[in-house]
């Protein structure tokens, strides 16, 4: 660390995961017999040390006062927490996925009310279903008084960009309410068994793809008021940007339904710190403004980020004024809280 970093404000992190216990009574029979769950895919090695991984962190996403003294070592004052993205239950009938959908957004408001100022309670909703899911953004926000929710990178390999879906981002708009896109593993797991490349480099590929179908299928320029976090750094599409603006200029099937370049929409998205090195971060604050990035840590996985403020700190690049927006104060600004 090149310096010690004292926060001008809560430090918040945007990206961090829970299981709902509730709603892992209805996996039981149903997501595990279907091998839908995150053991998942992979190599025998990877399948045993992600079964050895989740045994081990499963009283950090069940007891909130394991996670309270975690936050405190890692020097984290509030976590927007959502479920773990195995909990998504996209592969759910609609009446399914909706009922699990309010167990969990009500036990994580629940849960979370015991410890005052420590945790945002993130929604789920049941994307399968478009009304369903446009009927629980609406319960949570305004009966919940939740501020934000999580989704997957896409739904069952069907696109969240997907004109079905356009009434939930208008919806999502008017409510004003901070959508993080989390990726679940990878629509070609057989070409990322080994090695865990469905992590290591499947997600970041699956962020890129989301991102990309949403400016290019129109709903950011639809709904430019939309709050999007991408976690993992955004994945990819923000460190190459420069080849959709000369596709976009070069060929008019990339400029359908694209009015301006490319990147001029990828600018409205924030990103979260999850790249590991200061130089990347570095790299994502100048190019997109220390306003759009956000603190995150995935907690509690071993991919995760056990010190985020060791990287903002030694990220020599940023100004204390930068390190400040990203620690919190972004994440404060978007989710209203004073």
């Amino acid at each position: 660390m090149n310096r010690a970093y004292r926060a001008d404000g809560p430090v918040i992190d945007i990206h961090c995961h829970r299981e709902c216990a509730p709603a892992a009574e209805f996996m039981k029979d149903a997501a595990l017999s279907a091998g839908k769950v995150a053991l998942g895919h992979g190599s025998p090695i990877t399948r045993a040390v992600n079964r050895r991984q989740l045994e081990a962190i499963k009283p950090k996403m069940d007891m909130l006062d394991v996670r309270v003294s975690d936050m405190d070592r890692m020097g984290v004052d509030v976590q927007a927490v959502a479920v773990a993205v195995y909990q998504y239950f996209y592969w759910a009938d609609a009446e399914l996925g909706a009922k699990v959908a309010r167990i969990t957004n009500e036990e994580f408001v629940e849960s979370t009310s015991k410890y005052p100022g420590r945790f945002l309670p993130f929604g789920t909703v049941p994307l399968q279903d478009t009304d369903a899911a446009v009927q629980e953004l609406r319960y949570l926000a305004t009966e919940l008084g939740m501020r934000g929710i999580e989704i997957g990178t896409h739904i069952e390999g069907e696109e969240i960009s997907s004109a079905r879906l356009e009434p939930f981002w208008a919806e999502v708009e008017q409510l004003g309410l901070v959508v993080v896109i989390h990726t679940h593993g990878a629509t070609h797991p057989e070409r990322l068994a080994d090695h865990n490349f469905v992590n290591i480099i499947g997600h970041a590929f699956e962020a890129t793809l989301a991102t990309a179908h949403l400016i290019f299928d129109g709903v950011v320029e639809r709904h430019p008021d939309l709050k999007i976090v991408v976690v993992h750094g955004g994945g990819y599409l923000p460190a190459y940007a420069g080849r959709l603006d000369h596709g976009w200029r070069a060929r008019e099937d990339v400029r359908e339904g694209v009015p301006q370049p490319p990147t001029s929409y990828l600018r409205k998205f924030y990103f979260d710190t999850m790249v590991f090195e200061p130089g990347q971060l570095e790299y994502l604050v100048s190019t997109y403004g220390a306003d759009h990035v956000l603190l995150g840590t995935d907690y509690p996985y071993d991919m995760g980020d056990d010190d985020p403020l060791a990287l903002l700190a030694s990220a020599v690049g940023l100004d204390q004024n930068q390190v400040d927006l990203v620690a919190g104060g972004n994440a404060a600004r978007l989710l209203g809280l004073a």
